[in-house]
């Protein structure tokens, strides 16, 4: 029982319990990044303006009518002060703020408060008039209190929205990582055994492999440094794989790249593109004894997209339809894809009519 209680109470925040006030510090470049989440939406600030009528409201019941009218103007002004700061601790709810905005609303508080007791008293109301000082002092702690909660509560939320943002940036960068680790790594292995087993044989074929192998492994290694890649530099990267597959398969291997110059530009994920054609070349060519020829086309559409497609006149999807949708290096083009743009992008694969497989990343410019 001892070890539980202690066990427990090893676990109170103290601070929070005692209500001792915001914990956290921010840096500037966090609030740079808090900044779409401190906007006050339309709606709060609604609520917020009727709830400080209906509260100036149940203070001025039972005063005399001459009094209530004028009485609830000056609860109200006080109302909307408060709301003035809360609205500062909501955009930045620190100690420092909190403190420096109680500081600078103690004034005019005071004023309105005196301001009040004068008014009752020259119209001969001094009987009312510590009746009256009680209520606007009940209003006063009362929006002290609710926002001294709500500065401890933003401040937390806050904080742990920026734990989560950097949960989510590692979780990408992890994915991202694994997805650059798992560009077909055999491709390079059986590329090696090739290089090295023309060597041993002194085949001609060796030298011009080296020399691809060699171009391959300077255009792609960089690439995965960086989060974007525009697709004219991946495009020089699959160029280079597609010459290492050239230099293996020789004549069963025939392949064009035809990137608009606009296309070019557009950033997608490192590695997308090497995976669908390293696919295209895997499914639709190597499996035929004739081998087959690889396209492919990146353009912009009218409306401003882009449209990535890699054709291959190879069997088609066919039986492996399930394999080739559900393949790792695809699930993770797809995944990434999703990180980097959400719903705008999408992958798909079919069947083209003339005979072969499409493989096409249609990506919706941002409007």
């Amino acid at each position: 029982m001892l070890a539980a209680m202690k066990s427990f109470f090893a676990k109170v925040d103290w601070r929070m319990a005692l209500m001792l006030g915001p914990r956290h510090t921010f840096t500037p470049e966090q609030w740079q990044r808090l900044a779409p989440q401190v906007a006050i939406s339309p709606s709060v600030k609604v609520a917020a303006l009727l709830n400080a009528v209906l509260v100036s409201g149940l203070l001025v019941q039972n005063l005399p009518q001459g009094v209530a009218g004028p009485t609830f103007l000056i609860f109200l002004a006080q109302a909307l002060l408060m709301l003035g700061l809360a609205a500062a601790i909501w955009r930045r709810p620190t100690m420092k703020r909190l403190y420096l905005a109680y500081g600078l609303t103690s004034v005019p508080a005071g004023f309105l408060a005196g301001f009040t007791m004068a008014y009752l008293k020259n119209h001969g109301l001094g009987d009312i008039a510590q009746e009256v000082l009680m209520r606007d002092l009940m209003l006063g702690v009362l929006f002290a209190f609710g926002i001294w909660v709500v500065a401890m509560w933003r401040n937390e939320f806050l904080a742990d929205w920026l734990h989560d943002e950097e949960l989510r940036a590692q979780a990408a960068e992890a994915s991202r990582k694994l997805s650059s680790a798992q560009i077909q790594p055999h491709f390079l292995f059986n590329s090696l055994a090739s290089l090295h087993h023309w060597v041993a044989t002194k085949d001609d074929r060796a030298a011009p492999l080296l020399e691809s192998l060699t171009a391959y492994l300077r255009a792609t290694l960089p690439l995965f440094d960086r989060p974007l890649l525009a697709v004219g530099e991946e495009a020089e990267a699959v160029r280079r794989y597609l010459e290492v597959m050239q230099a293996r398969l020789g004549e069963r291997l025939r392949f064009s790249l035809e990137i608009s110059p606009a296309a070019a530009d557009v950033l997608l994920p490192p590695g997308v593109l090497l995976t669908l054609v390293e696919n295209a070349v895997e499914h639709g060519v190597q499996p035929s004894l004739a081998g087959g020829e690889v396209k492919v086309q990146a353009s912009l559409l009218d409306g401003g997209d882009l449209l990535l497609e890699v054709l291959d006149d190879g069997p088609g999807l066919g039986p492996q339809a399930a394999v080739s949708e559900g393949s790792l290096g695809l699930h993770n083009s797809r995944l990434r894809l999703h990180q980097a743009f959400g719903g705008r992008a999408a992958l798909k694969l079919g069947n083209r009519a003339e005979g072969g497989c499409c493989a096409a990343v249609h990506l919706a410019c941002a409007r």
